[in-house]
């Protein structure tokens, strides 16, 4: 399977996602920051990226550098990236119109709140995710509803 993105700046959250990517058959790329991901992107753009592309990212909205909706919309200039399922995380009550720019303007598919769905909700709604995706080949974007306020068990915050 192909890898999936994580860009997250809480090290343990990271790790926690990046360690259910791999119990679920996905290598994981990563990257803590906006900085360091938005230089793999000029990386990709410039044809001095060598390695696999992800099949599906989840972003935190807030980290140092680029904010994960600002990733979003890069993202969604470059080719690949144009039918991946693209997901934001966040731990901060956002507006409804905060949430609707970011579904329009950047590109997102779906908004998850932090703490992170228990393992096997957030597994269900990433494969459902990437499935309707991979089912829309010519669309650019296929939003889903966004996550009302989260009820699971709790998991990592940030």
């Amino acid at each position: 399977m192909k890898p999936w993105l994580v860009v997250e700046d809480d090290d343990d959250i990271r790790n926690y996602v990046k360690m259910l990517f791999m119990a679920w058959g996905h290598s994981a790329i990563e990257f803590r920051d906006g900085k360091q991901t938005f230089a793999w992107l000029d990386a990709i753009e410039s044809g001095n990226h060598a390695g696999d592309l992800p099949e599906l990212a989840l972003l935190d909205i807030r980290m140092p550098g680029p904010r994960g909706n600002e990733i979003a919309r890069r993202m969604r200039s470059i080719e690949h990236f144009r039918k991946i399922p693209i997901v934001l995380m966040t731990a901060f009550s956002l507006s409804a119109s905060e949430r609707q720019a970011m579904l329009d303007r950047d590109g997102v598919d779906t908004i998850i709140n932090k703490p992170l769905p228990d393992l096997m909700e957030l597994k269900a709604m990433l494969d459902r995710l990437a499935a309707t995706k991979q089912s829309q080949p010519g669309t650019t974007s296929a939003p889903l509803p966004s996550q009302g306020p989260n009820t699971a068990a709790p998991g990592p915050e940030s």
